[in-house]
């Protein structure tokens, strides 16, 4: 085979194993990220030089992300923007901005960081993985009263405002005012798009009741063409494609009955799930350069610190804003899933590599922190979530 052939078999090899090794090796309690990170480094230029980056698996890499904020999008229903969530969220997300300045800038001073790095480190330490912790929800059974809600909508909000600010983070100073210029012109043809989707629904319904189980599987085909056109309307008036993909999750998500969404969910997690969201996390793991943290007992030891700014600087508001509301450890266990970070790190931390703002060691630090996250967060939280039966009420 031709070396781009090999590349790309050598790829597909690693999603298969990402599959594989969960049920051959059941004690393997990775998350599925996580393992896909840890394969990338493994076959990528800085383990053991099985693959290399290349424009066909970077293509599919960047189709991989954006199906995974897509994803992301969908998760957010309509019903749950409202009402005190909402308040909350938007309270708590403010205060996590606030708090991540704080620290980008203490990180920068501390000299874990370059001083031109700090809008990017503050702009990781304030996300939040709807993806991830979102479908925990549904595993853990029952919950205190408010919790999903609440917890979906300050997910959600760590989604998009990081998004919405990392296009302006990207954009040069020069154009500055331009990309606050096409962002308000993006939300208005957003704002557009839904009222057209909220209008026209009936249609979609009628096309989804008819097709939804054919062999040709036209709806995803058209919300793949919808995701596609989103992101290149994104790219032309240069906001990151992340937006545009999270845009085209929560259209889709407002415009599809809820007797459908589940079918629909189902066919979006087959096709990630299964396969582009392994190939951006394998991907992204092979930017990654964990061998100069081994070099580096000082960077190795940055990782936990990195990981409690991500839980200080997102779950600290949450805990603190929904004391009437929840008991103590709930909000202990809602101040740790707010605080478990990775899909948007990683692609944060990529942009700022491929642009040298970053090195390739300090890109990793801050994946490695989230990583870190996603491994103890989500699991901490479940455990404080099974005790006392009050927790229900």
């Amino acid at each position: 085979m031709q070396g781009h052939e090999v590349q790309i078999a050598t790829l597909f090899v690693a999603v298969a194993l990402a599959a594989w090794l969960p049920s051959l090796l059941p004690w393997l309690a990775l998350p599925a990220p996580v393992l896909e990170l840890l394969l990338g480094i493994a076959i990528g230029p800085h383990g053991f030089n099985l693959d290399s980056n290349g424009p066909v698996i970077s293509m599919i890499s960047t189709l991989g992300m954006a199906v995974l904020f897509l994803r992301a999008g969908f998760e957010v229903e309509p019903e749950m923007v409202r009402g005190r969530a909402l308040k909350l969220a938007w309270k708590g997300w403010l205060a996590s901005a606030g708090l991540a300045v704080v620290a980008a800038a203490g990180l920068v001073a501390v000299g874990a960081f370059p001083g031109a790095a700090w809008p990017w480190v503050a702009l990781a330490l304030c996300t939040t993985a709807l993806g991830v912790v979102q479908p925990l929800l549904r595993d853990r059974g029952s919950l205190p009263d408010g919790y999903g809600q609440t917890l979906v909508v300050a997910a959600g909000f760590g989604e998009v405002m990081p998004t919405l600010l990392l296009s302006l983070v990207v954009a040069r100073a020069d154009r500055l005012a331009d990309q606050v210029l096409a962002i308000l012109g993006f939300s208005g043809l957003c704002a557009l798009l839904l009222w057209l989707v909220i209008r026209h629904r009936h249609r979609w319904e009628g096309f989804v009741e008819r097709t939804m189980h054919d062999s040709a599987q036209l709806p995803i085909r058209l919300v793949m063409g919808l995701l596609v056109l989103m992101v290149v309307i994104s790219n032309l008036v240069q906001i990151n494609l992340v937006l545009g993909a999270l845009v085209t999750g929560v259209l889709l998500r407002f415009g599809t009955n809820p007797s459908h969404q589940q079918a629909l969910a189902d066919r979006l997690d087959g096709l990630g799930s299964g396969f582009l969201i392994p190939l951006f996390f394998i991907h992204s793991g092979m930017l990654l350069d964990f061998s100069a943290l081994g070099n580096d007992p000082l960077a190795i030891a940055w990782i936990p610190v990195v990981a409690a700014l991500m839980l200080l600087v997102r779950g600290g508001p949450m805990w603190w804003l929904d004391r009437p509301w929840l008991p103590q450890r709930a909000r202990l266990a809602l101040a740790l899933d707010c605080g478990t970070q990775l899909p948007l790190v990683v692609a944060i931390a990529v942009l700022a590599l491929q642009r040298q703002v970053l090195t390739a060691s300090q890109s990793t630090l801050l994946v490695a922190g989230a990583m870190l996250t996603v491994m103890v967060f989500p699991a901490a939280a479940t455990r404080l979530l099974k005790s006392p039966t009050e927790l229900r009420h």
